[in-house]
């Protein structure tokens, strides 16, 4: 009996012993990056720098024209603006920045990251670049913000420009409503790159757009000191609620943008946007066939096109 309870020691402490390895091991092998390697590396020209209420707002604004402002999906960055930058330079002057808890701006010192800490920096950053009125993208969660910018300063927003944007009412999904336990932000620190490929993949429909080069980026951009932690608080404070009468307050042209095979937000979402939109100046839909949840990513060059279309043709109305 003796022998057999020491053995079954011995085991125990082998597997707390390998499991505890295995946790150092990730930990350090998934450790912070600092924001001046990313800069190096993924920082490219024009990069700037704005300290807004303790916020270090990384942005770039390129091109001439009327002011576009474009605001990138939940988890990626403003990188994924650069085939629209390519496409519309000559037209507008591009303004994109990353949110806070992404890419090179990281963590929010106060840890407030609700849509309307959003709006407030979104603001700040206009008016230092002396922007008074501008046209407004978002994708996904930036689609979040810019609505509810547009909403707050009608007047400072001459066009709206929705790329499949959350708020509509859905099926709940019992997970994602259970409140996150404290320790789940320390999880983060564990996952390595290989479990990122299936989570870009889900919400696109040609899963050979997440290159290596991408799934590497993603990563890296995840791992910049700060973000993992401000992105704990971040899935902690999502918003819920009824925003028809947020919306109700939007006077602008709006533009929705969506993906027919949108696997996170269904394709009737565009249209109950439309209806909910009752002071919009105008409305105008599109939506792609085959196409998924990333619209910048999937279908860059038509739906920069058709942004530029609807823009430039309110400003020749």
């Amino acid at each position: 009996m003796r022998t057999a309870l020491r053995l079954l020691t011995r085991v125990l402490s082998a597997i707390l012993l390998l499991t505890l390895v295995g946790i150092s091991w990730l930990w350090w092998a998934n450790r912070d990056i600092p924001v001046e390697t990313l800069e190096l590396r993924y920082g490219g020209d024009n990069l700037q720098q704005l300290n807004i209420d303790g916020v270090q707002l990384r942005y770039k604004v390129e091109g001439t024209g009327p002011p576009l402002v474009l605001i990138h999906s939940h988890f990626y960055n403003m990188r994924q603006w650069q085939p629209w930058v390519d496409k519309l330079s000559e037209k507008f002057t591009l303004i994109r920045y990353d949110l806070t808890s992404h890419g090179l701006t990281g963590p929010d010192p106060s840890e407030d990251y609700s849509r309307q800490r959003g709006t407030d920096l979104l603001d700040a950053l206009l008016q230092h670049l002396e922007v008074d009125r501008a046209a407004i993208v978002g994708s996904s969660t930036g689609g979040a913000l810019a609505w509810y910018y547009a909403a707050r300063f009608p007047d400072k927003v001459s066009h709206l420009v929705l790329i499949n944007a959350p708020g509509m009412p859905r099926v709940t999904n019992k997970y994602m409503e259970t409140p996150l336990p404290d320790w789940f932000g320390y999880v983060l620190y564990l996952l390595p790159e290989s479990l990122f490929r299936p989570f870009l993949q889900a919400p696109v429909v040609d899963n050979t757009l997440i290159t290596a080069k991408l799934l590497e980026e993603f990563h890296r951009m995840y791992r910049r000191q700060g973000n993992r932690m401000a992105e704990f608080h971040r899935l902690r404070a999502w918003e819920r609620g009824d925003i028809t009468t947020t919306l109700e307050r939007i006077t602008a042209p709006v533009l929705i943008l969506w993906g027919e095979e949108n696997p996170q937000l269904p394709v009737e979402h565009a249209e109950q946007y439309a209806q909910a939109l009752k002071n919009a100046d105008r409305i105008k839909i599109h939506i792609y066939p085959e196409i998924g949840h990333v619209i910048p990513l999937e279908a860059p060059a038509r739906s920069a096109a058709d942004t530029a279309v609807f823009i430039e043709g309110s400003y020749l109305e």
